[in-house]
């Protein structure tokens, strides 16, 4: 039986080496590398602290690091009190760039330019993956910590489909949000705990190649809004549309600044969205969609290179300035 099974183990073992080796010389995989995230019983899930990582895609080679306090961005010197706080998804967070290329370390690092020691801190709260619930749950829970200056917040149009998904908070009778338990890990979480178990397997290709065909084969982050039914997409609009409704008023209830960052977002919900930062009083930047301004973009990949997040940085810069919370 030991026999038996030791031959079991060698040819899984052989087979797996065989295909792995396969995958890498025939098959274009999307994204290779472990995950940046872990589940969180408060928030639904956070960046893993004093992480890093190397992402391999067609495109790009990204080098990903986090802090001792869960953000990316280089360690503090101290905790960041009174920062410039950034909220937002896979953009803020600088998927598609290494360290130092993400728009909030731009700024960053043009404050300390300028200013020196003295300069504003910056703290980049962005998740890839997650929508616009883990600002008010971060918000609630985590910010008071910080007395942010500043909160921007970084918006597109996949929020709103995640925001449904997450289930972070629904919708209620008379526009009321309700806020459920957050989920136990899924099947998901486990699988990615017995491959982060192994040495090695997290930058297996092959493992890269399962996660892509369980996610869409391409990128949704710059696609015309999906065909779904009426009903449900006024339904997701209603909910997000109140998530950052939500999301403002924790702010302006605590004296918090702040600024609306809209990243391509299609006609309707770009003009519903900016109805309510307009109402809220918010200043917004617009940064154009890939349609739009293809430059700012990697071709195949729906992120933006390291001269969108330039492009970013230099746009919530002057708004910044506009707004006079720029300087120390």
């Amino acid at each position: 039986m030991l026999r038996n099974a030791g031959l079991v183990v060698i040819s899984v073992a052989v087979a797996c080496a065989l295909a792995e080796f396969a995958v890498r010389l025939f098959v274009t995989v999307r994204d290779i590398g472990p995950s940046f995230t872990v589940h969180d019983p408060v928030l639904g899930k956070r960046l893993k602290a004093s992480f890093s990582a190397q992402r391999i895609t067609p495109e790009f080679r990204m080098h990903f690091s986090t802090n001792s306090l869960g953000f990316r961005g280089p360690e503090p010197a101290a905790f960041p009190r009174r920062p410039i706080l950034f909220l937002g998804d896979s953009f803020t967070m600088g998927y598609g760039v290494s360290d130092g290329e993400e728009y909030p370390v731009r700024i960053a690092a043009e404050l300390q330019r300028r200013f020196g020691e003295a300069a504003p801190p910056v703290v980049n709260a962005g998740i890839g993956d997650s929508g616009n619930g883990f600002w008010v749950k971060f918000l609630r829970t985590k910010a008071d910590a910080f007395q942010p200056r500043l909160v921007v917040m970084q918006v597109l149009d996949n929020d709103f489909a995640d925001n449904l998904g997450e289930k972070l908070f629904v919708l209620e009778a008379g526009e009321s949000l309700r806020e459920p338990p957050v989920p136990a890990p899924g099947a998901g979480r486990k699988l990615q705990a017995v491959i982060e178990a192994v040495p090695g397997l997290s930058d297996s290709y092959l493992v890269g190649l399962l996660r892509q065909i369980r996610l869409p084969a391409s990128d949704p982050r710059d696609s015309p809004p999906a065909a779904v039914p009426g009903k449900q997409r006024e339904q997701t609009d209603r909910l997000t549309l109140r998530i950052l409704e939500e999301a403002i008023s924790i702010c302006k209830a605590r004296g918090w600044p702040v600024l609306g960052l809209l990243v391509g977002l299609p006609e309707a919900r770009a003009i519903a969205v900016n109805s309510l930062f307009v109402r809220q009083g918010i200043p917004i930047v617009i940064v154009p969609g890939k349609s739009a301004r293809p430059d700012l973009y990697y071709k195949i990949d729906g992120h933006w290179h390291a001269g969108g997040h330039a492009f970013a940085a230099a746009r919530v810069l002057e708004a910044m300035e506009t707004l006079g919370v720029a300087r120390p």
